[in-house]
């Protein structure tokens, strides 16, 4: 086992409530334009880093998965229909008839290895709660291999029909589901969504919400990034849409597995959608 690591979400806590600083190289996918016209030709950004800043771009290697659904019609972009800049990765797909549609990217795994030591800050820094518990109290484990891999959907609102294609399962190993067309909702109303790992529900599950822009400040005047919660015994957790702006939830679900040269493994996931 040998590593060094990367940074990842924290979350969303129902009935806990709280908040905790932005972490790096998620990804994320984020459309230029929310609100689209039919039969339009449209880009999505890939972002990998943090919600406002892209690190790299992603090699076309690295996607299991590339897919937009709407208006009931699936489609995988070819790898064609990538370009790239220092930075960023750009999808172009042309929008079909209207409709609620979703664009999809995910990641094959990957394994790093880390010290006992980087581990349990990168638990720390990105709010894996429940791992870092268990592995400070029970784990010995001087060095620590992980496997990840990411995988992020948009929800984008293609001219004025409303249609269930946002709450399609694409397959992931790890989906946040949204309960409502995130398009029929305005800032102030309440938004529902669940967690799946599997295709299952994942209990308990530290989640986090926010939005671009958003900041506060704690009691030390340190700033605060989102909002986390965590979800119930049937994977579910509500928040408020406290804004207008692009909204994204973001987890990371890690577990421990008995393989050789893996200790554990984590999926992270993130989806974002606009708010009027």
């Amino acid at each position: 086992m040998k590593r060094k690591l990367v940074k990842t979400a924290a979350a969303l806590l129902i009935a806990v409530g709280g908040v905790s600083g932005a972490s790096a190289h998620e990804m994320f996918l984020k459309a230029n334009n929310y609100v689209q016209p039919a039969n339009s030709e449209q880009t999505v950004s890939l972002i990998n880093g943090t919600f406002d800043k892209s690190e790299n771009a992603i090699d076309r290697a690295r996607m299991n998965d590339v897919t937009v659904l709407g208006a009931g019609k699936k489609s995988h972009p070819a790898n064609d229909s990538w370009t790239d800049d220092e930075t960023t990765s750009y999808l172009k797909y042309k929008t079909g008839k209207p409709g609620t549609y979703v664009v999809g990217v995910s990641t094959k795994p990957k394994v790093l290895t880390m010290s006992r030591e980087d581990f349990i800050a990168y638990l720390k820094h990105d709010g894996v709660l429940d791992t870092l518990d268990d592995f400070t109290k029970n784990s010995k484990l001087e060095e620590v291999s992980e496997r990840y891999s990411k995988h992020v959907r948009a929800v984008v609102q293609v001219g004025g029909e409303r249609t269930d294609d946002y709450a399609e399962k694409l397959g992931y190993p790890v989906e946040i589901i949204l309960d409502q067309n995130p398009y029929d909702l305005r800032f102030g109303d309440e938004l529902g969504f669940q967690v799946l790992y599997k295709g299952e529900p994942a209990a308990h599950q530290i989640v986090r919400a926010s939005y671009e822009g958003f900041h506060g400040h704690d009691a030390s005047g340190g700033h605060i990034n989102s909002v986390d919660m965590r979800t119930d015994a049937e994977g579910r957790a509500k928040f408020l849409l406290s804004n207008k702006a692009v909204w994204y939830l973001s987890l990371i679900h890690m577990e421990k597995v008995d393989e050789p040269d893996v200790d554990y493994e984590s999926n992270w996931a993130t989806i974002t959608f606009s708010v009027n």
